[in-house]
């Protein structure tokens, strides 16, 4: 539902899904009834289509079973409660999202209802599972060589778990440079829906005569420590130490920084001397997909885009926009409950509407996931670190990236890097996949993972470094 959707929007990652930890629970016994693999389209809104995979067996005790997978929300083996399988029908739930669908065979197809809290929607599966081919991904044998190391960031305690990659014949002075994940805890590929983004650049470095070192970000995949109250500051010292491991070696050239969305940010903060503890003078700065204004304003706006994506009204649109601005900075400055008071005053009419209610509660809901990551986000502007980077920058922006927008990022970027490089990339969205309307949705249904220009613009750029 649209609230429930805007709850999760707020959540660390900038590009975070819902996540299901559910319960299978299985209810009726049958011998003949339907199984494998089934799939199809569900319809969210005019602009929003997700697939939907059910996969139906027996369990060892004869019951039926299934697991559903929403491959647009990079969701699998959901459990599911069989409360009828037969040959010809099926219905199923799964409590704690409050979904349920009900289904008939009718012409080699199940034919049947999907619902999910207030939204109820025709789904028609057919016999199948979803491939999801990503033909950018790369694939052995490798002409160059791959190592497996570890860095400690020794504040934090964190073994940091990477990959670095050695193009063939590199010497002293062949260029190396540190990959750094967006928001939200991300393996060192920056793995989303089965696209490996920095595996492909990697091997497209490597292959142009450019080292690389990627990561698994704290607490994630094959690196220790705790992200639990971690913020952008503590990712950035992470990358830092990873800048000094690569120094360390002494078998590289010129050593700089690749990050893509809040790796961006942190490229800048590792750029700049504003806060000396960070300050890590990289040779050069990639940064794709960079924010270059406060992180309320960064996440009021992807509210509005989603919101006008969905077809509200623009004065609804503009009023929410206006009030998780307010309402973020009241939070920073005087806490929750001023936040809480605030929105009753601002929002007083809006019950009155059945929209303006749901953004309402998805306001109070807000309040209620405020982390240290969203708190120290959304209080910090990036200003001092993107003007204070001295070494030759290279900025990319998607021209339909819903959760950077170019429109409001991009001016201001050049302003405060006016000897950086800043290219807008027509029809890219925020991963830099080619895209129709750059809605998150559509990054799973996309087979390219990141465009083959901006790969080869990287490279060029970094060769340039002397």
């Amino acid at each position: 539902t649209l609230d429930n959707f805007l709850y999760f929007c707020r959540m660390k990652n900038l590009f975070v899904f819902i996540i299901l930890a559910l319960l299978s629970e299985t209810a009726v016994q049958a011998k003949d009834i339907i199984s494998g693999d089934w799939n199809g389209e569900l319809k969210v809104s005019p602009q929003i289509s997700l697939k939907i995979v059910f996969h139906f067996s027996s369990a060892p005790d004869g019951t039926p079973a299934a697991t559903m997978d929403s491959p647009n929300q990079g969701a699998y083996g959901i459990p599911c409660e069989v409360s009828f399988l037969s040959t010809d029908s099926v219905s199923l739930m799964v409590k704690q999202i409050g979904m349920s669908y009900v289904a008939h065979m009718h012409d080699g197809n199940l034919s049947g209802t999907f619902r999910q809290s207030p939204m109820t929607a025709p789904l028609t599966l057919m016999p199948g599972t979803i491939a999801m081919r990503r033909p950018q991904s790369p694939q052995p044998p490798y002409p160059y060589t791959t190592t497996e190391v570890i860095f400690t960031t020794p504040a934090a305690g964190a073994m940091l778990a990477g990959t670095l990659t050695i193009p063939e014949n590199a010497t002293d002075t062949t260029p190396v440079v540190l990959m750094v994940t967006g928001s939200g805890q991300q393996n060192r590929d920056e793995e989303v829906f089965n696209h490996k983004p920095f595996a492909v650049i990697a091997d497209h470095l490597a292959r142009h005569g450019i080292a690389s070192l990627r990561y698994d970000d704290r607490g994630f995949g094959a690196s220790s420590g705790d992200a639990t109250a971690a913020t952008t500051r503590d990712f950035a010292l992470d990358a830092k130490a990873g800048l000094e491991y690569l120094r360390s070696l002494k078998q590289f050239g010129k050593t700089g920084v690749l990050g893509h969305s809040e790796g961006a940010m942190i490229a800048f903060m590792l750029g700049s001397n504003s806060d000396k503890d960070l300050s890590s003078n990289p040779d050069f700065i990639v940064a794709l997909g960079a924010p270059s204004v406060q992180g309320d304003t960064i996440l009021a706006d992807q509210s509005a885009t989603l919101l006008r994506m969905s077809g509200v009204p623009q004065d609804i649109v503009d009023d929410y926009y206006s009030t998780v601005i307010s309402l973020y900075r009241t939070y920073t400055s005087s806490g929750k409950d001023a936040a809480r008071k605030q929105i009753g005053e601002l929002c007083a009419n809006w019950e009155n509407n059945p929209i303006r209610a749901k953004l309402k509660a998805n306001l109070y809901k807000i309040t209620d996931v405020i982390n240290p990551w969203i708190s120290y986000f959304i209080s910090t502007a990036p200003d001092e670190f993107i003007s204070g980077a001295k070494c030759p920058v290279f900025v990319a922006l998607g021209s339909k990236d819903t959760q950077i927008n170019p429109h409001l990022n991009m001016p201001k970027m050049q302003h405060l890097a006016p000897d950086a490089t800043v290219k807008l990339y027509d029809g890219l969205n925020h991963i830099f996949q080619h895209a129709n309307t750059g809605a998150v949705q559509e990054y799973a249904v996309i087979e390219e993972t990141i465009s083959p220009e901006l790969l080869s613009d990287i490279s060029k750029f970094i060769s340039t470094i002397r």
